[in-house]
């Protein structure tokens, strides 16, 4: 079994095992519109696999980080390059110290966010150099190694520890000495390719790139090939390679110009590559280390500028165009940051490790998630009914076996909309016999009234509560009612006295709705009377007496969709 660092197993193994097979066996479907508050249902039509991770907000490595600097452990000295483990469930980080060429060791249990148990390894009798560099850590066939470059001018060389079955041994060095043409050798990528054993280094003094050849086993001793400068190398500093399309891609940052060289290997990373300046240098100051990773479809990564800042790439337009380049500001956690971690997750979060050299820290950096979903996540095989609770291009992602040599991976994107902001009006009062118009505005593509008609406006000339559905050209829903009343001529008072005038309170308005009720209290809620509609009224009278001279209710429920009819009377003598 072979175990590769995060850097080398993320991007080699999960981007390897998906495209040389042709096609992902993580496979799931989802609508690609939806509104908000919307249900949606995943339909996972992926191979069974041993853990399933779900992310239903993701792109979280898009969001600017967050940095939090941890004290000096382990005698740190001038930290230059850190690499990251995982052996069984326990986590390791190795980094070297270019000040000394100690080596530390961090020992995290199971949980990278713990305080680490530190150990500073030394340099094994100066075997490793100072100006210690660029560091891997690889398991194969169960046997743990740990490559460090590093030296200036005849110094450089390339350091083989050996740890055999556990990385709490105390290792074996080995100098396997100047390789390659190295000269002061940075950052270092390991691989397998047709089951032997490559490695890549870049010299900083001379601007080349130098190839380590192992064989068939990693405890060979290599022998180096320097190719040269490629894509106009200046201070070259980290390096990471990147797959796509079956096509090899190799991004360095050049410290002395400021700028980023692609290396293009074609299908294989043996392959002599071409290169190619991509720019940056209007962004870029000094920078050193960098990391790319892929959001669905979007390639971007981050770069380390010396001075404490943070530049982010996109690549909008595919692998092979030039990046755009934003400068995020400066960290008040960075200090001279040298070298990049990998980016791992944890819980729904997305972490870094960063070495300062100016300070001898590391910044453990933070790439929140966002909160947009009803859940942010699932480790279910068929996950639970979500929804979002704002607009926007959302990714869901799918994980299959997650930190093993079967993971594949799946993304797609669902764009949510909002519904559509109208208002047909406040609730309104007609005169009996008239009408109005009711008006949805004009914009979208459906109306549907409660009326059954379809049309933007309608008019109306009863009395009752009216609603409207609408959508935008993405089918997105809103509703919108207006209560609407007619004034059918209702005297507020009557003055029963005899003399022919207002003696009976009386609405013509129902002499025509003949299913009309009509009650009348008093204030303490004691029913006078209650007659239909189609009766003469009332008389202001009680069991055949006249009533007290008081304020009266009375309730019109018209037997119909009509909303009942409330009001006050008032009795005077």
């Amino acid at each position: 079994m072979k175990t590769l660092s995060y850097k080398t197993f993320l991007i080699f193994f999960c981007l390897f095992s998906v495209w040389q097979n042709g096609s992902s066996q993580a496979s799931f479907i989802i609508p690609d519109t939806i509104c908000i508050y919307d249900s949606v249902t995943i339909i996972n039509n992926s191979r069974t696999a041993s853990t399933y991770y779900w992310n239903f907000c993701t792109g979280n490595i898009i969001n600017t980080p967050q940095g939090e600097n941890l004290q000096n452990q382990g005698n740190l000295n001038s930290p230059s390059f850190i690499d990251i483990v995982k052996a069984g469930e326990q986590y390791y980080a190795f980094i070297t110290n270019q000040a000394d060429g100690n080596l530390t060791r961090y020992f995290f249990n199971n949980d990278l966010l713990s305080s680490p148990v530190s150990n500073n390894l030394g340099n094994f009798d100066s075997s490793i150099p100072i100006n210690a560099q660029g560091i891997q850590v690889i398991q194969d066939e169960g046997m743990w190694y740990i490559f460090i470059a590093g030296g200036q001018g005849i110094n450089s060389r390339i350091v083989r520890l050996s740890f055999g079955n556990s990385l709490d041994n105390e290792p074996t060095p080995l100098n396997l000495g100047n390789i390659g043409d190295l000269d002061s050798p940075m950052d270092m990528f390991m691989f397998e390719e047709d089951n032997n054993w490559y490695g890549y280094t870049v010299n900083f003094n001379s601007n080349t790139l130098t190839r380590l050849n192992f064989g068939n086993s990693l405890n060979n001793r290599p022998y180096g090939l320097n190719l040269g400068d490629l894509g106009s190398l200046d201070g070259p500093g980290g390096i990471i390679p990147w797959r796509e399309n079956n096509n090899w891609h190799m991004f360095i940052v050049n410290s002395n110009s400021s700028r980023v060289t692609r290396l293009d290997f074609g299908n294989s990373l043996f392959n002599i590559p071409t290169g190619e300046d991509i720019g940056g240098e209007e962004s870029l100051y000094q920078p050193f280390d960098l990391v790319l990773s892929k959001d669905c479809d979007i390639i971007f990564g981050y770069i380390l500028n010396s001075y404490n800042d943070i530049v982010r790439l996109d690549f909008n337009d595919g692998i092979l165009e030039e990046p755009v380049f934003t400068t995020l500001g400066a960290m008040d956690n960075l200090y001279n940051p040298h070298g990049f971690s990998d980016v791992f997750r944890i819980g729904d979060s997305l972490y870094a490790f960063v070495a300062n050299v100016d300070n001898s820290t590391l910044t453990r950096l933070l790439l929140t998630g966002c909160s947009n979903s009803s859940i942010s996540s699932s480790t279910d095989r068929n996950p639970p009914i979500i929804y979002y609770d704002s607009p926007g291009v959302y990714k869901i992602s799918l994980t299959l076996d997650e930190g093993t040599i079967n993971q594949e991976y799946q993304c797609e994107n669902i764009s949510v909309f909002e519904s559509p902001e109208f208002t047909i009006g406040i609730d309104t009062t007609i005169a009996m016999g008239t009408g109005l118009i009711i008006d949805a505005g004009d914009g979208f593509s459906q109306y549907l009234w409660s009326t059954g008609e379809t049309s933007q406006s309608i008019e109306v000339s009863s009395a009752g509560i009216y609603s409207v559905t609408v959508s935008d050209e993405n089918g997105c829903p809103a509703v919108d009612e207006i209560e609407v009343s007619v004034d059918i001529g209702i005297s507020n008072f009557i003055t029963p006295n005899g003399d022919g005038y207002n003696d009976i309170w009386e609405i013509p308005f129902l002499r025509n709705k003949a299913n009309a009720d009509v009650k009348i209290y008093d204030r303490f809620g004691k029913l006078i009377i209650s007659y239909k509609g189609t009766d003469q009224g009332w008389d202001g009278t009680y069991n055949g007496k006249p009533v007290t001279p008081d304020t009266y209710w009375y309730i019109i429920d018209f037997k119909d969709d009509t909303k009942p009819l409330k009001g006050k009377i008032t009795v005077k003598y």
